[in-house]
């Protein structure tokens, strides 16, 4: 009886249809044989979820016909693009923008959108990924990119020349191109620090800046000192190791410490509360 009482109640719908769409995003994501991006995606949902639970019991569901027809149509109209298209992939960027604002209409109608801002802010961001990857493309980090690992390299104690973006040792020679100028590291870093500020709200502006552009610049020395590490392993002839750190897991491990890294510079400047003094009362006689 409880169960065929839930299976009639609106937010059970929601939640699956919102669970479907979910699982469909991930999957057209897959194909795209891309880790880092895969999860990021996975860290939106996650986080958009987190935002409707942590208020989903004073959530307004109430909605009238013309909404619901629309969202009902913006669902349809996803998963007819998704299964008659043959490049359903490139519109992956836009599914969850489109789900969520299909399923807020059918759930709050157009005055009840305003509830749920924050994912659609979120599945933004998530919309204009590749916008933002273009615009990086065309500023071109890979000289960049290079100069930083050639510096690196250099206090560290070795002989190395920089040529471009050709980062050169005694014995052997590296280009940085596009896929290891930290283009991606500093999208995905952006992308958690729009995140932090969404689930725990800062009011100065100047903090917000400060979040985002530690956020980028973490992302980005992150991997040039991955670059500088490769470069190593080339000269010292390692070829299972550049090959691990250049395209296997060990891309996975620096976009963890590029995290943790956020993380900790997080907690210490924004979450920390500052201890607390005890109050100093009156001094008594003895």
């Amino acid at each position: 009886m409880e169960l065929s009482k839930r299976l009639q109640e609106p937010k059970f719908w929601l939640l699956a249809i919102v669970a479907a769409i979910a699982a469909l995003h991930l999957t057209l994501l897959s194909r795209l044989d891309d880790s880092d991006i895969f999860a990021t995606a996975i860290l939106f949902w996650v986080a958009a979820g987190s935002l409707v639970w942590d208020k989903h019991d004073a959530l307004m569901l109430e909605s009238k016909p013309l909404p619901t027809v629309l969202g009902l149509l913006l669902l349809v109209f996803i998963l007819l693009r998704t299964a008659l298209s043959g490049d359903s992939v490139s519109s992956a960027w836009v599914i969850p923008l489109l789900s969520a604002l299909g399923v807020g209409l059918m759930a709050s109608g157009f005055k009840g959108l305003k509830q749920y801002w924050k994912e659609l802010v979120i599945f933004g961001l998530l919309a204009i990924y590749p916008f933002l990857k273009l615009l990086l493309q065309i500023i071109d980090l890979s000289e960049i990119t290079a100069k930083a690992a050639n510096v690196m390299l250099w206090y560290v104690g070795f002989n190395v020349q920089r040529q471009g973006v050709f980062l050169i040792l005694p014995t052997s020679r590296v280009e940085v191109y596009g896929a290891c100028s930290g283009l991606q590291s500093i999208l995905q870093m952006l992308a958690i620090s729009v995140l932090f500020l969404l689930m725990f709200p800062i009011r100065s502006h100047v903090k917000k800046l400060l979040c985002v552009v530690i956020a980028v610049l973490i992302g980005f020395f992150v991997n040039a000192i991955r670059v500088a590490l490769m470069v190593i392993l080339n000269n010292a002839g390692n070829k299972s190791a550049f090959d691990y750190w250049h395209e296997g897991n060990g891309s996975l491990v620096f976009a963890a410490i590029s995290v943790f890294i956020f993380g900790c510079f997080c907690w210490l400047t924004f979450l920390r509360q500052p201890p607390q003094t005890p109050d100093s009362g009156a001094k008594g006689n003895a």
